[in-house]
């Protein structure tokens, strides 16, 4: 897994920020107001400092929502606690997986049954880099997926309300 970190500064310091909230069904009648600017940093987590930006290659992670060319953030102040998504190096390679503490073993689990999860032993140089709060999917990515899902279900409405 090769893993693109962005340093602080890369990204533009606030973006602005929509005055109201959008509703998941039709445009609101507010769109032409903004109100505040916002900063992903101050968004994703509590200390920004501790914030970074990595980009997946690959699809070890693919079924926990995380696909090849997702923007992921990683926490390095938060401290891992069982199913979080991880950035870890694991004998000097960085990967992306899921810590899993089972039965007082440590694991590293890809969600992914195309990958074998990893016990970690006393022979593994490991360290976790940081924890994965958030991830920035690429909607446009799944348009058709998206379009085929939704055409099936306007058929099966269209046909619903004709009988």
């Amino acid at each position: 897994m090769v893993v693109k970190v962005y340093k602080r500064g890369e990204l533009h310091p606030g973006r602005p920020l929509a005055g109201f909230w959008v509703h998941a069904a039709f445009e609101s009648p507010g769109t032409d107001y903004e109100e505040d600017r916002i900063s992903l940093d101050d968004y994703v987590g509590t200390h920004p400092n501790a914030i970074y930006y990595a980009r997946v290659v690959g699809d070890c992670m693919e079924y926990s929502g995380i696909e090849d060319s997702d923007l992921l953030v990683v926490d390095k102040s938060l401290k891992p606690v069982n199913g979080d998504v991880i950035i870890g190096v694991l004998n000097d390679s960085h990967l992306l997986a899921c810590y899993i503490e089972f039965e007082g073993k440590r694991y590293l689990m890809p969600d992914n049954p195309k990958y074998a999860p990893h016990l970690i032993n006393e022979y593994d140089r490991f360290t976790i880099e940081g924890v994965v709060p958030h991830s920035v999917l690429n909607q446009r990515r799944q348009n058709n997926v998206r379009v085929n899902r939704l055409q099936q279900l306007l058929r099966i409405v269209r046909t619903s309300l004709s009988a």
